[in-house]
């Protein structure tokens, strides 16, 4: 994730030569001698001041345009800007490379792709969106989803009656959607939220209390050759099925069923065993796998719990010393507990030449259904190993 955004840390990290194009699509900022620029902190007190100068509604639309550039500044970033263009029959990797840093390789991505930007920032947006949300469901039809705009008017309509229904939100929804991979369908929904009000300045300066409506976040991931999806909410379980259940009536014209054990995309109780080798592909680049936390229950009493975390510095078999010491403190055999939920550390060999020696991805995984993996290059091997190992089931 890049760095805090700044608007003076912004603009020290822009080549003006991209400054110069950006202001100029916006007809602004034209008498700035560019070419007289010498990129110091002077030139960027210049640019700054021009910039907070011009109209409140302008300034405000180039501050986001401008943060909406830094938070995809990033490997991740340019990565899936990259793999947008391919989807579009655009190889980008020559273009990004004329540019140094990554905020000038978004930036002119920004100014000259502008539609695999926007996608971009979907996908990013949907990346950073919290782990403990997504829920996966398995056996669904392996087939095309239905993308017409008949169709999405007909999931937004459904979702904006749910949620009216259910929770007196909701008075309007609209729904994007976007194909990513080659594989995987993303459906965004942003329904209307509760009303609020916040206290702001106007274009005069005079603080004033304002209504505000704004939309909450509702992400399907369907990937038709496995026949999955992936859901995004915040709640409890039941809207969770009964979106899934919309989902696949409208777009898939399927009729899900009841989730039941079989169903279950997540079976983590062979974690359990201490010599499991966690085999993986050395094309992956995968150089260890450690389990770092491991929450186990009771059989005939899932409220009795034990939580086990060793730490940043544990060895690899301390999380199995410390399940049996916990087991043989409480009489208890091994048979007796199931996983419910697991932290999982891959690290994984740098070969690209910059930055660290390694990089490391830790994610967790729950029983039936959760898993804070998202579609990024080394999540996407990640699963790939859930698979493997039989954690995750297909």
């Amino acid at each position: 994730m890049p760095s805090q955004y700044a608007p003076k840390h912004f603009l020290r990290h822009v080549h003006h030569g991209l400054l110069q194009r950006y202001f100029s699509t916006r007809e602004v900022l034209g008498d700035i001698n560019w070419a007289g620029m010498d990129e110091t902190d002077t030139d960027v007190e210049v640019i700054f001041t021009a910039w907070h100068a011009l109209p409140e509604k302008t300034v405000q639309e180039i501050e986001q345009d401008f943060r909406d550039i830094h938070d995809l500044a990033s490997a991740e970033g340019v990565q899936t800007i990259i793999e947008e263009g391919q989807y579009h029959n655009t190889d980008l990797t020559t273009e990004l490379e004329a540019h140094a840093g990554f905020i000038d390789k978004i930036m002119h991505v920004f100014l000259s792709h502008h539609r695999i930007f926007d996608v971009a920032c979907c996908f990013d947006h949907a990346d950073n969106l919290n782990g403990r949300s997504w829920h996966k469901r398995k056996n669904l039809p392996k087939k095309r989803p239905d993308v017409s705009a008949e169709a999405l008017s007909q999931l937004s309509e459904a979702i904006k009656a749910y949620y009216q229904e259910t929770q007196g939100r909701g008075e309007h929804c609209h729904v994007d959607t976007y194909f990513r991979g080659r594989r995987r369908n993303y459906f965004f929904a942003y329904p209307q939220d509760y009303a609020d009000t916040y206290v702001g300045y106007d274009g005069d300066g005079t603080l004033k209390r304002r209504p505000h409506n704004p939309a909450f976040d509702i992400v399907f991931v369907y990937d038709e050759s496995e026949g999955t999806l992936d859901l995004f909410v915040k709640g409890d379980k039941k809207a969770r099925q009964d979106l899934q259940k919309l989902f696949s009536r409208i777009i898939l014209q399927h009729e899900l069923g009841e989730e039941n054990a079989a169903s279950a995309p997540y079976q983590l109780n062979i974690l359990k065993q201490r010599g499991f080798a966690f085999p993986t592909d050395p094309a992956d680049g995968i150089t260890d796998v450690r389990v770092k936390e491991m929450c186990l229950s009771l059989v005939g009493n899932s409220r009795r719990r034990i939580a086990l975390d060793v730490g940043p510095k544990g060895s690899r078999d301390d999380i199995h010393e410390w399940i049996e010491t916990a087991l043989h403190e409480r009489r208890l055999p091994m048979s007796m507990v199931e996983v419910n939920s697991a932290v999982l550390q891959l690290r994984f060999a740098n070969t690209t030449g910059r930055g660290r020696a390694e990089k490391i991805v830790t994610f967790r995984v729950s029983s039936p259904d959760g898993c804070s993996l998202k579609d990024k290059p080394e999540h996407l091997k990640a699963r790939k190993c859930l698979r493997q190992w039989e954690i995750e089931r297909v």
